[in-house]
């Protein structure tokens, strides 16, 4: 049974036999029924038929034989209608109800409906002599309808089987038969090769025949492809060696990460830049990009926010090693494919060191090492941002400038006044805290910033320990010694006011009060006058 099944799958002339047959066995059950239906009302009909003609042939005896009473002429009507196979009995009655003559032909069988006749006068067509009640002989009539019946039967099944096994053979011959030889050829064709099908003989220019011209564009299409892809696969294999090459030789750092953050492949350069030993397989053991870096490493939901903001590229400067010996590497990343990147690292450390020194020449005092009036714009401004965000926090401005500088100048020249402009700035450098700021602003100018200092005793006590190392001599090189005094004046940032240019103006009016006040001393900024230390 499972061997019919799987054949009935695999084989299409025999599903296309088994639903021919089962057409022709739904259709010849209904013509069948619907043959037998009509020949039965046809045969009933033609015995109908006959059994009026009889009546119609014996009509003309039974009116003499009703008019004169004759019962015997009556009698002999009668068993002429009983000499006929389909009729059962017959009766003939006079007008006033009696029986003239009657007779049956004793076969029983199932009731039927009497056919009755009205015989009238031969001499008068309106008189009527007697009356013929015939009942028909219904078994007989059904074995005739029968009989006709099984005929029809034999003859529409032996019609329906021959045109079912014509439609089998037709459909074996020029549909599966020729589909059959095509896939024997196509399962034995070296389409690589360029092989062609040919169409089989009887089908070259129908359906059969167009499938074998598409089966052939097929085979031309494949064909031509699989020389694009060898060809692309020439050129990529080429590339690769190519891409080896330059990948294992170049000076910069390649390397490609998974969507975890794991360098997956990385060139011998991208190793010895980041300390990756060449005997590493990072294929079994992927390292993680943020533990080889020491400062800037880029979290992994980073790393793929290029892709999902729309930019193909982002760049991050990361530092490597020790603080020490940091080394600076600018990393560049891009999307390779769905979950990967790569990657190239480049050493900026020779360039961020020239840019820090750079940025700190720009911003730092050449002659004193201190601050510039650019480094102290800047940290006035940080400080400005901070303030904003912290109002209540306070902090002290000083403008500092040196009393009698300019005859230093003129007397012992100005590489005096820079050695005791430098002496001066190393004694504000080591007395403020990390956080502070001192700049020169030019000249014998600088400015103090106390970042978080609240107390002015704090700033006094700050300004006395200068003063009183101000005091000690400066020695010049023919052996002189030089004393410079300080004028001093401070601002209050959160008490004074809370904008950071209008302190420094504070400022430097109060340091002018200083110079009034007889130099060498300082002053505090005070809303309408400026505060007296004392």
């Amino acid at each position: 049974m499972c061997r019919l099944l799987n054949l009935f799958r695999t084989r299409l002339a025999l599903r296309a036999t088994a639903a021919i047959l089962l057409i022709v066995v739904i259709l010849g059950v209904i013509f069948l029924a619907l043959g037998i239906y009509l020949r039965t009302l046809s045969v009933e009909r033609e015995q109908s038929d006959r059994i009026q003609e009889l009546l119609t042939t014996v009509e003309r005896t039974a009116q003499v034989g009703c008019f004169l009473g004759d019962a015997k002429l009556t009698q002999e009507v009668v068993d002429g209608l009983l000499s006929n196979d389909i009729v059962s009995s017959v009766t003939v009655r006079v007008g006033s109800g009696a029986v003239l003559a009657s007779g049956s032909s004793g076969s029983g069988g199932p009731a039927s409906t009497a056919i009755s006749r009205v015989i009238y006068s031969p001499f008068d067509a309106e008189d009527a002599v007697c009356n013929i009640k015939l009942l028909p002989d219904q078994q007989q009539i059904d074995a005739l309808v029968n009989k006709a019946s099984l005929f029809i039967a034999l003859a529409l099944a032996l019609q329906l089987t021959g045109i079912g096994i014509c439609v089998v053979l037709v459909v074996v011959r020029f549909v599966t038969r020729p589909i059959t030889s095509i896939s024997h050829r196509l399962s034995e064709l070296e389409a690589e090769t360029g092989q062609k099908l040919k169409a089989p003989r009887g089908n070259r220019g129908d359906e059969i025949g167009q499938l074998v011209v598409s089966v052939n564009a097929m085979i031309d299409n494949l064909v031509q492809s699989l020389g694009e892809e060898r060809r692309l696969r020439l050129e990529r294999e080429i590339e690769e060696r190519r891409y080896r090459a330059i990948f294992d030789t170049v000076d910069a750092g390649l390397f490609e990460l998974d969507d975890g953050g794991r360098i997956r492949v990385a060139n011998p350069a991208f190793r010895r830049l980041f300390d990756i030993p060449l005997s590493h397989d990072l294929t079994r053991e992927p390292l993680l990009l943020a533990s080889c870096i020491s400062e800037g490493a880029p979290e992994p939901s980073e790393l793929f926010e290029a892709k999902a903001g729309g930019r193909d590229e982002r760049q991050w400067e990361v530092g490597i090693g020790d603080e020490a010996l940091r080394r600076w590497v600018n990393l560049s990343l891009s999307p390779l494919g769905v979950g990967r990147l790569q990657g190239v690292a480049q050493d900026i450390t020779a360039r961020k060191e020239a840019s820090d020194a750079a940025e700190r020449m720009a911003v730092t005092d050449p002659l004193t090492g201190l601050g510039n009036r650019r480094g102290f714009e800047r940290r006035l401004a940080v400080m400005s941002r901070h303030h904003r965000l912290y109002p209540e926090r306070r902090h002290a401005l000083l403008m500092l400038d040196f009393d009698h500088f300019k005859q230093i100048n003129d007397t012992y020249g100005h590489h005096a006044g820079d050695r005791v402009l430098r002496r001066v700035g190393g004694i504000l450098a080591n007395l403020i805290r990390q956080r502070d700021y001192v700049a020169r602003l030019g000249g014998d100018e600088f400015v103090v910033l106390l970042e978080g200092c609240a107390d002015r005793d704090d700033v006094e006590r700050l300004l006395m320990r200068f003063m009183e190392q101000l005091q000690t001599p400066v020695r010049m090189r023919d052996g002189e010694e030089v004393t410079v005094g300080a004028s001093v004046g401070i601002a209050m940032l959160g008490l004074d006011t809370d904008d950071p240019q209008q302190a420094l103006q504070y400022a430097d009016m109060a340091m002018y009060a200083a110079k009034r006040a007889g130099r060498s001393t300082w002053r505090f900024h005070e809303s309408g006058r400026v505060a007296d230390p004392s």
